[in-house]
């Protein structure tokens, strides 16, 4: 997921507050039933251009691992048949027809079970209304109705019943009744576009893959649709609005190399087809499985490094957030933190390592500025009550400079053998950070234990004062180095020096030394006086860094 546009981190920040304003979900809450697993949801449902109204029939298959004869699921519901928002559940049966007793209550459908256990369950549930939030419904630039699924981070429950949690993954289909005006698009792969009676069309898509709720969604406008290719059979389409097609088709023409890029480096693509996909929804870009969609602004009509990289963001999703899952939204670094980093990978592939630095430099910033704002935060939180509150610059900049310093701690080799082995490991599954931590470790040989503990537990950053003199005599380079952050914890710190002529050429380069003190001296065999000395030259550690100048020539890059 990314929010981008011009004045994006402005923008970004200001919507923070929006949110929170506008949904306050507690980490404290119960999320899920233990023992109960979802294998598939079957959703049918009916729009209309009359009302914003919307008529639904969910099958939902799942097991239970015990006998317990009550099972719920979430759905918002309408507080009085007069409320202007929410769900009114009409029925709810076995897939034999059987009417079974509910109840709907605290924005959940209870239901009461034979015992099953282990043996799926079918249970039908019908019902209506109009969502508050989830599935957007309102008018585009162009004034033209549409409809869009947002369920980021649980939002689903607002128009489909489930259970609204990222660890319980299923396969779902979706058969629509809509204006024959609208093209449908949603997960999976599309089976059938049927005519019906008084002007309308029925649609069906269907995924075959499981996926957490916040990805299964819908999209119902006025689209033009362009098939760009496919990569290793998998489909890459365009949908625009027809007014937007033009510059549009040329905005989302790099997904086919951005797929091909991250099928190469990380694995085999999850999903029956692409699709890129413009909407009138809250964010930037959200990376529904299958189905991206990007807010209806980001079109330019040429070729543009932010929608690019905006592209990359989402694609990468497909790997990191779709297929391999965070367990719980406090692990969300690692879907939002994989996602911004996996996509400076690929603007490094494609126009080289000074674009990723810059990448990296406007990233650092961001964290720097963020943390001044929440000096106590940090990476994973558990503690968060509003869940959009996660959406920050922990999550997808610091995440994403805790994977480049892993990769630059185990090199390149080691780093891309162990993102390749994660997510074959947990490719349609669950993941938490200790499982990532594991898997590179077994592929590196190191204990990696006080890296994530320092990076994504303990809040701040290194603040790092340092100089250089020349010792003429020992023909030796005194460099000394003090770290003063206010937070007043050490950091461990692998520093490297870049030994440079007067004319600014390298000449030499220090071994990486280690700095686990808060002050520390290195000294460094040099035959004559270096014009300059650049501190992390590859930049590699997310540090803010502060000549001394103490000597000519110290300079911080």
């Amino acid at each position: 997921m990314e929010i981008r546009s011009k004045g994006f981190w402005t923008a970004l920040l200001v919507l923070w507050v929006l949110l929170a304003q506008a949904q306050s979900v507690t980490n404290s809450a119960r999320y899920t039933q233990p023992g109960v697993d979802v294998l598939n949801y079957n959703f049918v449902l009916t729009l209309s251009d009359s009302t914003n109204q919307i008529q639904g029939e969910t099958t939902i298959r799942f097991t239970r691992s015990d006998d317990r004869q009550s099972v719920w699921f979430d759905l918002i519901e309408a507080r009085s048949d007069s409320s202007a928002t929410g769900m009114r559940v009409r029925e709810v049966r076995l897939q034999d027809s059987k009417a079974i007793p509910f109840s709907h209550r605290n924005d959940r459908v209870f239901i009461n079970l034979p015992p099953a256990p282990g043996q799926p369950t079918d249970v039908v549930i019908r019902y209506d209304g109009t969502p508050a939030r989830g599935l957007i419904i309102s008018r585009n630039k162009f004034n033209e109705r549409t409809f869009f699924g947002d369920n980021w981070p649980n939002n689903a429950r607002n128009w489909i019943p489930v259970v609204d949690h990222p660890s319980d993954k299923a396969t779902c289909a979706f058969t629509v009744n809509a204006p024959a005006a609208y093209r449908v698009i949603a997960n999976g792969k599309l089976l059938d576009e049927s005519p019906l009676p008084n002007g309308r069309k029925r649609t069906r898509w269907q995924e075959n893959t499981p996926i957490p709720t916040k990805v299964m969604v819908i999209g119902a406008a006025r689209f033009a649709v362009d098939n760009v290719g496919s990569v290793s059979g998998v489909p890459v389409q365009s949908w625009l609005y027809p007014n937007d097609s033009q510059k549009g088709f040329i905005d989302y023409r790099p997904a086919k190399e951005i797929l091909q890029y991250f099928m190469d480096k990380i694995g085999p693509y999850s999903y029956e087809k692409l699709a890129n996909v413009q909407s009138t929804t809250i964010f930037g870009g959200m990376e529904n499985a299958s189905c991206i969609f990007y807010n209806e602004k980001v079109i330019v009509g040429k070729k543009d490094s932010d929608v690019e990289a905006l592209l990359a963001h989402e694609i990468a999703h497909q790997w990191f957030g779709n297929s391999a899952t965070e367990t719980d939204w406090s692990q969300l670094w690692l879907s939002e933190g994989f996602a911004t980093y996996f996509s400076a990978l690929y603007l490094e592939h494609a126009y080289g390592r000074d674009t990723l630095n810059a990448v990296l430099n406007q990233n650092k910033n961001q964290v720097f500025r963020y943390t001044s704002l929440k000096p106590k935060g940090t990476v994973i939180d558990s503690t968060t009550t509003n869940l959009n509150d996660l959406l920050n610059p922990f999550s997808y900049q610091k995440g994403g400079w805790v994977l480049h310093m892993l990769r630059y701690e185990l090199g390149d080799d080691t780093f891309w053998k162990g993102i390749r082995e994660y997510y074959a490991k947990f490719r349609n599954a669950n993941a938490r950070t200790g499982d990532f931590q594991m898997v590179m470790e077994n592929v590196s040989g190191k204990k990696l234990g006080p890296f994530f503990q320092q990076w994504l537990n303990q809040p701040g950053y290194p603040e790092v004062v340092w100089g250089s003199r020349y010792d003429a005599a020992k023909q030796t380079l005194v460099i000394d180095v003090r770290q003063a952050q206010r937070t007043g914890t050490v950091f461990t710190i692998p520093l490297t020096f870049s030994i440079r002529g007067a004319n600014g050429r390298e000449v030499s380069r220090t071994a990486k030394l280690m700095m686990t003190e808060q002050t520390q001296t290195f000294s460094v065999p040099l035959t004559s006086k270096p014009g300059t000395v650049v501190i992390d030259p590859d930049n590699a550690v997310l540090m803010r860094a502060v000549s001394m100048d103490r000597t000519n020539g110290s300079v911080n890059p």
